[in-house]
């Protein structure tokens, strides 16, 4: 029967075929010619009003996973690996390439920028807009056994890799009365650690010496399990993103004692921001929604998810409004309290394509329904029906309502697509 089908509709069925690639290769090309496929990560509102965007390519999330079998490092001065800014209407202002997959960005009081260099093992500060880098922090350059005397040559931390090694993929900054302190998270040492900024800048640099804080450890995962994004909270303790082991804890400066945990049904949350009312703005990552609590209760008292996928980071602005780099979405959004995205930034691959072909497969299935619906009202005036074509049509109903599923879902498919990819993550 599906043979017949087959034989009869061949040339329909090779044009479908062939519309199907060629839309999807025109698709591909406009998006890598205009550089138009990034995962967006950090994204931070200027003190001008500009929003700065940590980037890196499509291709290069891909990719991932072969350099880290690998260890195949990023080629130096990559166009697949930027930082930039844009005005409100969207017009590129300022672009910095030389990174690998820069994760974080910190615009200091001097007008400076300190970025998180993740498949680059570093923290640097870059002299914005010259672009020169005025200071470099590395964790392979630091002898960590002075650190911790525990930590001996054959430690993981003393035993640095080609590629990704540390994947230091946070930075804050804090002034301090008299010195200036950094807090930094290297994910794979499963531990942050708080370096004096004042002193570095003052003397030789990546001195063991000023490390002045640490949280964590290689391997104990009650401490820290690939963490993100700690910062300082207003009562001087540290609030972390335990990612792996999907939740939030705040840690005591004094004691490292965890003081405060929430869990609440999260999945690889990957960034907690302390708000002016208290409540905490959390990042739940491959649950693609951002949430607000009340830290007392733990209450959930605002959420979205609208076409977040798996979202990396997310910022409480000036005017209520909440800042978000969509992550593998492609997108940048700024959501008000109601939930309305009131500005955007960058135009979804993923999305575009889901969209395009099950718009296609649609539209060709619709032909076909059409013209098998033809033949059978001409079998049926001649009293010669033929089961095959209710059958085909039962197969393509069941085609176009299947797609119409995946473009009604497509957030939730492009999810457990990722889940499947990058399990290790």
């Amino acid at each position: 029967m599906i043979t017949r089908f087959l034989n009869r509709n061949r040339i329909a069925l090779l044009s479908f075929l062939a519309l199907f690639l060629i839309s999807n290769v025109t698709l591909y090309s406009i998006f890598i010619d205009s550089n138009m496929m990034p995962a967006y990560l950090d994204v931070d509102r200027k003190s001008n009003g500009n929003t700065i965007i940590c980037s890196f390519s499509f291709q290069e999330i891909l990719n991932y996973q072969n350099r880290m079998a690998n260890h195949i490092p990023v080629e130096p001065n990559s166009t697949d690996h930027k930082i930039f800014e844009v005005d409100r209407n969207g017009n590129k202002v300022w672009e910095m390439i030389g990174f690998a997959q820069p994760h974080e960005i910190v615009e200091l009081a001097n007008g400076h920028l300190l970025i998180a260099d993740t498949g680059y093992d570093r923290v640097i500060e870059v002299d914005y807009p010259n672009k020169n880098i005025v200071w470099e922090w590395k964790p392979e350059l630091i002898n960590w056994t002075k650190v911790n005397s525990n930590w001996g040559s054959g430690h993981y931390y003393d035993q640095p890799l080609v590629f990704d090694w540390a994947h230091l993929n946070d930075v804050d900054f804090k002034q301090r009365g008299t010195w200036n302190a950094c807090l930094i998270s290297m994910r794979n040492f499963d531990m942050i650690v708080e370096v004096n900024y004042t002193a570095e800048k003052n003397g030789p640099s990546n001195n063991p010496d000023n490390i002045v804080w640490y949280y964590g450890d290689y391997g104990n995962h009650s401490l820290l399990y690939r963490q993100h994004n700690p910062d300082y909270l207003s009562n001087g303790n540290i609030i972390i993103s335990d990612s792996e082991n999907n939740r939030i804890i705040e840690v005591n400066y004094t004691t490292k004692k965890v003081e405060w945990v929430y869990q609440g049904g999260l999945d690889w949350p990957r960034d907690a921001d302390e708000m002016p009312d208290g409540n905490l703005l959390i990042t739940d990552s491959l649950n693609s929604r951002v949430i607000k609590i009340n830290k007392e209760s733990k209450e959930i008292v605002w959420e979205y998810k609208g076409d977040l996928i798996n979202p990396y980071e997310a910022d409480l602005l000036e005017n209520g409004n909440v800042l978000v780099g969509n992550g593998i979405g492609g997108v940048v959004y700024e959501i008000n309290p109601n939930g309305v995205i009131v500005w955007r930034y960058g135009l979804s691959y993923l999305k575009s394509v889901v969209y395009l072909n099950c718009i296609i497969s649609i539209l060709m299935g619709a032909v076909f329904l059409f013209f098998t619906y033809i033949k059978i009202r001409t079998k049926n005036k001649a009293r010669n029906k033929n089961i095959e074509n209710y059958v085909i049509v039962g197969i393509l109903i069941s085609f176009i309502t299947i797609s119409i599923i995946i473009l009604l879902t497509y957030t939730s498919i492009t999810i457990l697509v990722f889940r499947i990819l990058f399990s290790n993550r």
